[in-house]
């Protein structure tokens, strides 16, 4: 399909050509010189390269190891010029927060360590409140349990044996 088209667009070029010739010269075409296009076309246009030629012309611009060595080389060498110009410390300006001395690192432990006892004192002290709070809920619900036998006792007492009720339950 594709060669088809290219026929195509070949015989439209010369085709083409032909009538710019007959318009800037005036000249009619013939038949012959059609035939001629024609043929150019229809055999088309063939080329060899010369790859060794090429490849001649080329490799005078290709770098060759012994370059590409030389080039890492000296790159290498210009890098390590570059690391030993960077300080291997740098004076302080000012004062820094930090470790950078023992008292900085003495006040944040302190710090770190006084948080840790008022952590633990808050929670000692948290459990020791949760157990005091069930110890008197255990003491209410005895006590609750006491009164409701006291009520429900005295109501038996007082329907099964009502002069024992009166002796011990004296009205007011």
């Amino acid at each position: 399909m594709q060669e088809l088209l290219d026929d195509i667009k070949a015989l439209r070029r010369g085709i083409e050509a032909l009538n710019k010739r007959s318009l800037e010269q005036g000249q009619p075409i013939s038949r012959a010189e059609v035939d001629e296009v024609l043929a150019i076309v229809k055999n088309g246009t063939k080329f060899e390269l010369d790859f060794k030629g090429i490849a001649n012309q080329i490799q005078p611009h290709l770098a060759t190891p012994d370059t590409i060595a030389a080039a890492v080389a000296t790159g290498t060498q210009q890098l390590k010029q570059v690391i030993d110009q960077i300080p291997r410390s740098v004076p302080l300006a000012d004062k820094v927060w930090g470790f950078t001395s023992l008292w900085t690192f003495m006040g944040v432990s302190f710090i770190l360590l006084g948080f840790c006892v008022w952590s633990g004192y808050a929670w000692k002290a948290m459990g020791a409140a949760e157990a005091k709070t069930e110890l008197l809920q255990k003491q209410q619900a005895q006590e609750q349990a006491n009164l409701d036998w006291l009520s429900k006792g005295y109501l038996d007492l007082k329907r099964d044996n009502p002069k024992a009720a009166q002796k011990y339950f004296p009205p007011k």
